[in-house]
């Protein structure tokens, strides 16, 4: 009798474990591909978090993404269901803390729009119409980067005395912007003139956004090592003094630096 309870027992959990979510008609499970896809500007990649022990995944699979309307709107889409207990690496990486969790992505994979929780076909139908435009306008903010990065680019080549102060501007500007990406991309061009011109980045100390005073003087701090002293979070009169007595440091001929 033991053996047979035991027995029992064990097809109980087996079946536990090996449960898996309801996959939608017509979704995927191949996220990488749908990145890809995404990549390409074919479609926006569309992620689904779900798993077998979410009721509201199951109302949502059951009744939203079955509807007709929401299924002809969602071949616009590169849709990818992801169980989270069989991808708990990718639900940390989207910091999805409930189930169901949509998640928007755009070309390159930046997420541009996310929902929580069971959604009527309508209420959806109309979060995935806003979300397109939402992708478009990334697609816009991206290719107004790229041109913004052929510009500075070029001033990084020119030889004229006033482009890198030029350049240091332009590329503040982008570092003071909520687009991870062009921070990003604007650090490491900041890095690269800081090598050459680090006088450059001085003005950037006073800007009055945090975060660009934060990039020039992570930039300058990795070209100039630990000596730099220039706190980004001081007072501006404070910074105004330090920032003065660099430039002077800086100068053509400085025995004095570091």
């Amino acid at each position: 009798m033991m053996k047979k309870y035991l027995t029992i027992l064990y097809l109980v959990l087996g079946a536990a474990v090996t449960a898996r979510a309801e996959i939608p008609a017509g979704w995927g499970t191949n996220f990488a591909a749908a990145l890809s896809e995404a990549g390409g500007g074919q479609k926006p990649a569309l992620f689904f978090f779900t798993a077998s022990w979410c009721g509201p995944c199951k109302m949502m699979a059951g009744q939203t993404l079955s509807d007709p309307a929401v299924r002809q709107a969602l071949s616009n889409f590169a849709a990818v269901a992801i169980d989270i207990d069989e991808h708990p690496d990718m639900a940390a990486k989207h910091a999805i803390e409930a189930v169901p969790t949509f998640v928007l992505l755009a070309a390159g994979g930046e997420e541009v729009r996310r929902a929580t929780g069971f959604q009527p076909p309508g209420d959806f139908l109309q979060w995935l119409t806003n979300g397109i435009a939402a992708v478009k306008q990334a697609a816009l903010r991206r290719e107004i980067l790229q041109k913004k990065l052929v510009e500075i680019d070029d001033l990084l080549a020119s030889t004229n005395a006033a482009a890198p102060r030029q350049c240091a501007a332009q590329l503040l500007d982008l570092c003071a912007q909520r687009d991870e990406a062009a921070v990003q991309m604007a650090g490491q061009r900041l890095r690269a003139l800081a090598s050459r011109q680090p006088a450059a980045l001085l003005d950037g100390l006073n800007d009055p956004r945090l975060p660009a005073r934060i990039q020039a003087a992570n930039a300058l701090r990795l070209q100039l090592g630990e000596g730099f002293d220039v706190d980004p979070w001081a007072a501006a009169a404070t910074r105004a003094s330090a920032v003065e007595n660099w430039r002077k440091r800086l100068a053509p001929g400085d025995a004095n630096l570091p």
